[in-house]
């Protein structure tokens, strides 16, 4: 095998690999799908028990409400990439994402980037003692859930 040949295939094949469609990446599976609802799950717990404490209680225990405002922040950023691929009820039968997710990905996509930018801002409304307005973006966002869930999401 001549020399050029020899030091161009690695390069070759790293474009090779490059260029595979997207057709040709690994597929969701079953425990892509249960980690998904999963982390839901425990975002709407932690959602809710902040939302009592902040709305509900009008607590003032600023550093007890950053606990769950920072466990909000973390795991929804597991959130983007496990929407990467489509899984359709037929193939996931436990899968709650409605067919809207994949056939209006934008908006979709909007509405999580939003999701995720109001969980921030409340922590910062918490981390700087500002309670009342983080008690009011809570409530915008819970607004928000509730009209993204009619959309994209199966109950």
């Amino acid at each position: 095998m001549p020399v050029f040949l020899r030091s161009t295939l690695p390069v070759l094949f790293l474009l090779c690999l490059a260029l595979l469609p997207v057709a040709a990446r690994a597929e969701i599976t079953a425990e892509d799908v249960n980690l998904r609802i999963d982390t839901f799950d425990e975002i709407d717990r932690l959602f809710k028990a902040l939302r009592f404490k902040v709305v509900n209680q009008r607590s003032d225990n600023r550093q007890g409400a950053m606990v769950y405002s920072r466990e909000l922040v973390e795991l929804s950023y597991r959130l983007p990439a496990l929407f990467d691929e489509p899984s359709p009820r037929e193939i996931y039968p436990q899968s709650r994402a409605r067919p809207e997710i994949w056939n209006r990905k934008a908006r979709y996509d909007f509405l999580l980037d939003e999701f995720l930018d109001n969980l921030e801002m409340i922590h910062d409304h918490l981390d700087k003692g500002q309670m009342s307005q983080a008690g009011q973006l809570i409530d915008r966002t819970a607004q928000s859930c509730r009209r993204c869930h009619n959309t994209f999401r199966y109950r």
